[in-house]
């Protein structure tokens, strides 16, 4: 089916876009997103934003496209599994994290997800001006936010990059005046996906076409503009757990292959445990089963990678990035 951007009326002068890290698995529509605990985190300033979400239930053939990559899928699970180096949790990451990579190996959904993404974030501000016009207000003074997970980061990641660097999309942040008050970057596999990536690069259609796999290194999305760099944001936040093996942690360790560390973003390492008894265990429940499914433990175990955790636990910053607008 075609992507159907979401229009919105702005009640106030700020936005927020969701993004969703997984496709069609996500399920039930907004309920997927983490609106509850968004809205419980900025408290009644929530009614003066308006909220967007952007997920990818419009490609309705997802789990036949992963069926599709045969022994590309081996290959990534295989990557995955060697850079962890971890006998008692190869295989578990290698399913986990291969579960969530595997759009990068087939470029007709990358394409689908990156399009529709450029689409929502025009709509966005047409959306903007047409809402702050009919106030009599200033579009240049609106304020959009981007708060993406997991694998939504990469897809955030590459669009941005098209939209500062291909003027087609009227989305550039210095010519188009379409910079963005801040992203928000939950459990980024972007320097885990750049790391995989290059190790099995032959088996990327279009490499070339991919911002991770620059041969200068991962930089933050922006315009070159009278030889200014002009950022996409005013302000990337990475916020990443240390039980989080998405957003490059192993049992508490920092893996630096996996571990997003872009020169320009602040970062915000958030403290998790999983239960008391052994970490390998604990940690294949809460990636694999699920806190309902893990029977003895189920009741102890918290998913690392919980999007509803991550929002719940940055009320302060999500309420200063989306109501002040801080840059700290």
């Amino acid at each position: 089916m075609a992507f159907v951007p979401q229009v919105k009326k702005w009640p106030t002068d700020r936005a927020v876009l969701l993004v969703h890290g997984i496709g069609n698995a996500s399920g039930n529509g907004e309920a997927a997103f983490p609106l509850t605990e968004l809205k419980a985190a900025i408290g009644a300033d929530a009614t003066k934003i308006a909220i967007y979400t952007l997920n990818y239930d419009f490609i309705n053939d997802w789990a036949a496209r992963k069926l599709q990559l045969g022994s590309a899928i081996d290959a990534l699970g295989k990557a995955i599994a060697d850079h962890y180096d971890n006998a008692e949790l190869s295989a578990t990451l290698a399913e986990y994290c291969g579960d969530l990579l595997w759009p990068v190996l087939h470029r007709e959904t990358r394409l689908a997800i990156h399009d529709a993404y450029l689409a929502q974030l025009d709509q966005i501000m047409v959306d903007c001006i047409n809402s702050m016009a009919a106030r009599g207000e200033d579009p240049a003074t609106a304020k959009v936010s981007i708060i993406a997970h997991s694998l939504g980061c990469y897809h955030t990641f590459e669009a941005l990059h098209t939209a500062c660097t291909d003027p087609q999309f009227n989305l550039q942040p210095g010519t188009d005046l379409t910079q963005l008050e801040s992203v928000v970057l939950m459990a980024s596999p972007v320097q885990l996906m750049r790391t995989i990536a290059s190790g099995i690069k032959k088996l990327i259609p279009s490499p070339s076409e991919l911002a991770i796999l620059n041969s200068d290194g991962l930089s933050l999305p922006a315009e070159i503009m009278d030889g200014e760099r002009i950022l996409a944001a005013r302000q990337f936040v990475s916020v990443t757990g240390t039980q989080d093996p998405v957003g490059g942690h192993l049992l508490g360790k920092l893996n630096d292959w996996a571990f997003m560390n872009i020169k320009g973003q602040r970062t915000l390492l958030v403290n998790q445990s999983l239960v008391a008894g052994d970490p390998v265990t604990s940690l294949k429940a809460a990636l694999l089963e699920g806190a309902t499914k893990v029977g003895a433990v189920a009741s102890l175990v918290k998913d690392p990678h919980s999007w509803s955790d991550y929002v719940s636990g940055q009320s302060e910053l999500l309420t200063d990035l989306l109501t002040k607008g801080l840059v700290t």
